[in-house]
């Protein structure tokens, strides 16, 4: 394999782990683990960010073996319908990822390795028969995001206060994927079944709306239950706002449900800096 195309697999790897996606999934992990203060940020909470990085890799990866087919008309830049992979290196390449995560959360405690062994069976079974069934599809996906901080709350033996948080994500990511289903509704409809082809696009935009309220109704919860201080609010308050704006464009003119979809993911970076904020000052 010459040097341009080592590089330009190495790129389509790079690429196809979404990186954002990752990221955020990391700080979810670390918010987790720091909730009980940062005497909790111990070497086994660096090693559950490191395992959840590969979740998210094998993820992203069988994700893309399996909407291939999907890709080539909803996002032909992705590395396998652009032809930078094959759709066999990026399932080896979720195999390898998921192992990696699986024999590193072993080295954590019982807990991880149980939350990370059920994660992964989930990922699975929702990529290769659950994603194809409307909303419990995306119930799942949205648990397994909400999961990422229980799991950094279990790797330093403090899951139980992460709980809150962990509903407020679910709900926030549960929206955001009907969403996304919206937007790929003329890509799926060869090869799933989503919501937005159940219940028509306007009716599911509603639904995912109504999730997106529920988060922002939760807001203030956090403070109030003296989980996170007043910092959180001072960053969360805005972004409240920035995600009740983010539904008014969309549900004015479903057109923008692109935009909607990139300010939520947005808004969940300045949310997870908010949890941060929370909780160190």
């Amino acid at each position: 394999m010459n040097r341009h195309i080592f590089l330009k697999k190495a790129k389509g790897y790079i690429s196809l782990t979404r990186p954002i996606t990752a990221i955020l999934a990391i700080f979810g992990v670390f918010v987790g683990g720091i909730l009980g203060g940062f005497q909790f940020f111990i070497v086994d909470l660096v090693v559950a960010m490191i395992v959840v990085f590969f979740m998210i890799a094998g993820s992203m990866a069988i994700n893309g073996y399996f909407d291939w087919k999907i890709d080539q008309l909803a996002h032909p830049y992705r590395p396998i319908p652009s032809g930078t992979l094959l759709p066999n290196e990026a399932l080896h390449f979720s195999y390898v990822s998921f192992s990696i995560a699986l024999l590193l959360s072993m080295t954590i405690n019982v807990l991880s390795f149980g939350i990370v062994a059920v994660g992964i069976g989930l990922l699975v079974l929702y990529e290769k028969y659950y994603k194809d069934i409307g909303l419990i599809g995306n119930i799942l996906a949205a648990f397994i995001s909400g999961m990422a901080l229980i799991f950094g709350g279990a790797a330093v033996g403090n899951a139980h206060n992460t709980l809150l948080l962990a509903v407020m994500t679910f709900f926030l990511m549960l929206g955001r994927e009907i969403l996304k289903d919206i937007q790929d509704v003329k890509g799926d409809v060869l090869h799933r079944v989503t919501l937005p082809m159940k219940i028509g696009r306007k009716n599911a935009l509603y639904v995912g709306c109504i999730f997106i309220v529920i988060t922002v109704a939760l807001i203030p919860f956090p403070y109030w239950w003296a989980i996170l201080s007043f910092w959180y609010i001072v960053i969360i308050i805005p972004t409240g706002i920035l995600f009740i704006y983010s539904i008014l464009i969309s549900l004015k003119d479903i057109k923008n449900i692109g935009i909607t979809i990139e300010i939520l993911r947005s808004g969940s970076a300045f949310a997870l800096m908010g949890f941060i904020l929370g909780i160190v000052i």
